[in-house]
């Protein structure tokens, strides 16, 4: 087992906290994901099938 480079309050020796580092990584791949639905039609009917399936699977709560 390693020893973590983050100390018992989660920050890193240049003083990051893993949530910042968290919050980056999701903006990142949020902000890619969104330049791949405008630039790749394929991604974009990925993306609605994917909508389309968890609306239609029970998981709506709308009751449409």
């Amino acid at each position: 087992m390693s020893k973590s480079d983050f100390d018992k309050n989660g920050i890193d020796q240049i003083g990051i906290h893993w949530g910042q580092y968290l919050a980056l990584t999701f903006s990142s791949f949020f902000i890619f994901s969104i330049c791949l639905y405008k630039a790749i039609p394929e991604f974009r009917n990925f993306v609605l099938d994917i909508i389309w399936f968890i609306n239609c699977s029970g998981f709506n709560c709308n009751g449409a």
